[in-house]
């Protein structure tokens, strides 16, 4: 008899382009095959716009295909971006010493550089058309209306990311202090907030999966898994295939050696 088939996606360290994340959530969630999707969270934080961009898939995506349950498992960190993406799964898991939360937003990489310029005697003339353009500038002092149009940004984004983690969470706007305000956690304390819904490990993962795929606990499953980027090996792997990144590494392949061919050879004769 053939074992049910559960699917597992991986996000570890920085996101910063969520393409590869919301192709396979796709993948998995249209094919009928696979009863269950499990996220391994492993993110300390990601780019705003990735974050919300795989939040709103999964979003989207429960709401064609209902009866597929995807839940998140935790090891170490689940903050910020991660965190994000997560409170769109089902349920989320993680240890009593994990971290959680980081609900917030910034804006990082903002320095001023005028003091070292003016140091080395280094002339700087902006070019600009509008009033904000030059906000970011690190050569250019930020004027009060810059501090206030790009605190405006933040405090947008934070608050979109808030009401997300309120409707999906089912948790009190009223106690945004409490849980919010990029505090972090350990899975202990984020279980008491409500940010996650068991404390435990892979192990108690698989249990509640099976258990929301209404599959019985001491049944073994089949794990589906993307396919790893791990070189030009990878390519000749059995199992899934990613066709269109093979037929782009073979058409880059097949240039570099025509042009190799030519420098080397051709050109020699010819000139």
């Amino acid at each position: 008899m053939p074992r049910p088939k559960f699917a597992l996606i991986e996000i570890k360290g920085i996101m910063r382009n969520s393409d590869r994340t919301i192709k396979y959530l796709n993948r998995y969630f249209k094919n009928d095959s696979i009863k269950a999707i499990m996220l391994k969270m492993e993110c300390p934080g990601s780019a705003s716009g990735s974050a919300y961009a795989v939040f709103n898939e999964i979003m989207t995506l429960k709401k064609e295909y209902p009866a597929k349950p995807i839940i998140t498992l935790v090891e170490n960190v689940c903050a910020s971006g991660g965190y994000y993406i997560s409170c769109a799964t089902d349920s989320i898991v993680a240890p009593a010493c994990a971290l959680i939360g980081s609900i917030g937003a910034s804006l990082p990489f903002l320095f001023q550089l005028q003091d070292f310029i003016e140091e080395y005697k280094i002339k700087y003339v902006p070019i600009k058309a509008g009033t904000y353009k030059d906000a970011t500038d690190p050569f250019v002092e930020i004027s009060e209306g810059d501090k206030a149009m790009l605190q405006n940004v933040i405090d947008d984004t934070y608050n979109q990311f808030v009401q997300d983690v309120v409707d999906t969470r089912k948790i009190s706007l009223a106690e945004q202090k409490n849980w919010a305000e990029g505090r972090l956690f350990t899975g202990r304390q984020a279980r008491a907030n409500g940010l996650i819904d068991l404390v435990g490990s892979a192990s108690d993962a698989l249990t509640l999966l099976k258990e929301k795929a209404l599959i019985e606990k001491d049944v073994e499953v089949e794990w589906v898994r993307p396919v790893k980027r791990t070189g030009i090996w990878s390519l000749f792997s059995k199992g899934q295939e990613d066709e269109e990144s093979k037929s782009m590494f073979f058409s880059s392949l097949a240039n570099s050696l025509c042009n190799t061919f030519e420098n080397r050879y051709l050109t020699k004769r010819l000139f």
